[in-house]
């Protein structure tokens, strides 16, 4: 758990408050849904350019298609957000959102679908951490980087913007799965490496 940028005790701080934004996302997706939400224990760890190449390749073990939104968050505490998606049950989740594919064009509708979805989850989640450690950030519009291809294609990237980046940043990696509908999807945060003098301050501050 990111042993190279914290202490053990900035680490347990962090992983109480993600644990706290995490149940947050988990309760507003149950709402959402009406059923309950499988959490994964989250990884938090510290990554470098070379780790974020690596985990495409477990993606790509893990689902045979795969959707994957970005979304950049800004201020004090920054960084990217993906919500991957694997070859989830569409149908339900057209049916729990209200979505019909006859109002207009299927792929259009649901890329909006997992974009509502996406948008949500991240929201709560990295603005509860926000919250909690007093620091502050905003979020831009998500957008569709990849959409139910073939994770064995070649045109799809896993935060392609830092894929070279230099020096370790800090990455949350969170697994939701839908209790009553076949809907895992995977949310990963990575916090900018110039953010963390930030983010152990206010680690610090709750010690």
């Amino acid at each position: 758990m990111a042993e190279e940028l914290f202490t053990e005790d900035e680490r347990d701080v962090l992983g109480e408050t993600v644990n706290i934004a995490m149940g947050k996302a988990g309760a507003a997706l149950a709402e959402a849904f009406e059923g309950f939400v499988n959490l994964r224990v989250p990884e938090i760890r510290a990554v470098s350019a070379a780790d974020l190449r690596a985990t495409r390749t477990r993606l790509e073990k893990t689902y045979e298609r795969i959707s994957v939104l970005e979304q950049e968050f800004f201020g004090e505490l920054a960084g990217r957000i993906a919500v991957v998606y694997g070859p989830a049950s569409y149908a339900a989740l057209r049916q729990v959102l209200g979505f019909d594919d006859r109002d207009g064009d299927g792929q259009r509708q649901r890329e909006e679908l997992l974009l509502e979805l996406g948008n949500a989850l991240a929201s709560t989640c990295v603005n509860e951490i926000g919250t909690l450690l007093e620091m502050r950030t905003g979020l831009r519009a998500p957008r569709v980087m990849a959409f139910d291809i073939p994770t064995t294609a070649q045109d799809w990237h896993l935060f392609a913007d830092i894929e070279m980046a230099s020096g370790q940043m800090l990455l949350i990696d969170i697994i939701f799965h839908l209790e009553a509908h076949d809907v895992p999807f995977e949310l990963m945060i990575t916090v900018q490496p110039n953010c963390v003098p930030a983010l152990k301050q206010a680690l610090n501050k709750r010690l």
